[in-house]
């Protein structure tokens, strides 16, 4: 098994899915060639050319609906020369398989592969059908993955749970326990497109209609705005949990009093961490700002690049008119790039209590907890479907190489995903037998 998983993932990263352009059919063709040899049944779905996504199948019995292992096949890009190794090599240095991808999500696509296969090796019978789905799209909105699928081929994708990219297993620096994280949800992201025009001239003679200063200050008054605090039941549940291992958390995990943890949080200066900000409240991040041609030449255009993100249960329209407000420049106008609120799976299911007690199983003693997931992923299409999506990835990651997400040197131990090819398999068989 080793063997076959470290080469079966090197291979993997060594298939260049930027994105973009994607050539996720790179991917399909990988996996299509691995199920055909299996004697899996698949489908490839072709939404643009270069742009494809794979399905395939071991049919239960139908007691149940389907359930979906579903990860993206397309990645960030990669500049080599900041790296220490080729991001599209697939080596295997010092334990670890290494390159873009090793954790977001090509890793996650091997597990869910040698589960399939192995579910199909033994012969269980399952009581619903068990599909593999590896998409295209995601990194850059779904537009060319999931929400064509889902639009076009709709039929062919219900299911009664999606399991997808999402939580991993982190040791706890406070209390060295394990952490292993189940996101049952995730905030919406909305993306803007600020602009501005203005007078131009001459930059020896300034005047009060340059564009860029105007756009700067109106952003300065955005970015300076205290965005409240909010305690999703996601973000309630996780610190109640994490109150397991940390003594600091036991006065809310008394009261469960939304108050009570955010004094806890603010006193331990944990509000200033970035991940634990980002789960109790909505966010702004300037990541662009583009204007002018030449130092000498005052600009007649001006463009800023916003990243927010909504908490499940805020209202984007709400949202949209409070940026405005805050802007307080009705010159400046506001496009929505991308706009989503923030989604969210029921947490008290038997499937989030059985997967549970499998973690448990393999990793005694760790605090199991559910996560809001910061970012975004492809379950989001499948909540606005009513169809429920739980995050998980069940390999442990140190909290130092999870910044490599998007990041650079990725990379994830081979025992990590051994094990973890063992853990989701056993996940998957506890769902469907």
């Amino acid at each position: 098994m080793t063997n076959r998983a470290v080469e079966l993932l090197s291979n993997y990263i060594k298939l260049d899915t930027t994105n973009p352009p994607g050539n996720e059919y790179l991917g399909a063709e990988f996996f299509s060639r691995i199920l055909e040899s299996q004697g899996i049944l698949f489908k490839t779905y072709q939404s643009k050319p270069g742009r494809a996504s794979i399905r395939a199948v071991i049919k239960g019995s139908g007691q149940q609906k389907p359930l979906i292992m579903l990860h993206h096949m397309d990645v960030v890009p990669a500049k080599g020369d900041e790296w220490s190794f080729d991001p599209f090599g697939g080596e295997v240095i010092h334990g670890y398989i290494c390159g873009r991808g090793a954790l977001d999500t090509k890793s996650l696509g091997i597990m869910q592969l040698l589960a399939l296969l192995e579910i199909k090796k033994r012969g269980i019978k399952l009581r619903r059908d068990l599909i593999f789905l590896a998409t295209a799209d995601e990194e850059s909105g779904g537009d060319c993955g999931v929400e064509f699928l889902l639009r076009e081929y709709p039929d062919d994708f219900q299911a009664e749970l999606i399991l997808n990219e999402g939580g991993y297993l982190i040791k706890d620096d406070k209390s060295n326990s394990l952490v292993a994280m189940i996101s049952p949800g995730e905030k919406g992201p909305c993306w803007l497109k600020l602009s501005r025009k203005g007078m131009p001239g001459h930059g020896s003679t300034p005047h009060s209609q340059n564009c860029l200063e105007k756009m700067t200050k109106a952003v300065n008054r955005l970015l300076n705005y205290e965005v409240p605090l909010e305690v999703t039941p996601i973000a309630a549940e996780y610190f109640k949990k994490l109150a397991q291992s940390w003594d600091v958390l036991k006065p809310y995990a008394d009261d469960g009093r939304e108050g009570t943890l955010l004094k806890i949080l603010a006193d331990n200066g944990l509000l200033a961490v970035p991940q634990i900000s980002a789960m109790l409240r909505n966010t702004i991040s300037l990541n662009m700002l583009k204007s002018g041609d030449r130092v000498n030449v005052i600009p007649s255009y001006a463009e800023a690049l916003i990243d927010t993100r909504l908490l499940p249960g805020q209202d984007l329209k709400q949202w949209l008119q409070l940026i405005k407000n805050q802007l307080a420049d009705d010159e400046i106008q506001i496009e929505t790039v991308l706009g989503n609120e923030g989604n969210a799976s029921d947490m008290y299911t038997e499937s989030y209590n059985m997967i549970e007690k499998a973690l448990l199983y393999y990793y005694p003693g760790a605090v199991v907890a559910p996560y809001l997931m910061t970012g975004t992923t492809d379950s989001r299409f499948f909540r606005e479907k009513n169809m429920p999506a739980y995050g998980l990835c069940p390999v442990e990651v140190p909290p130092d190489d999870l910044k490599s997400i998007h990041g650079i040197d990725e990379r994830l131990s081979v025992d990590s995903l051994i094990k973890g090819i063992e853990v989701y398999t056993e996940i998957i068989r506890r769902l469907c037998v």
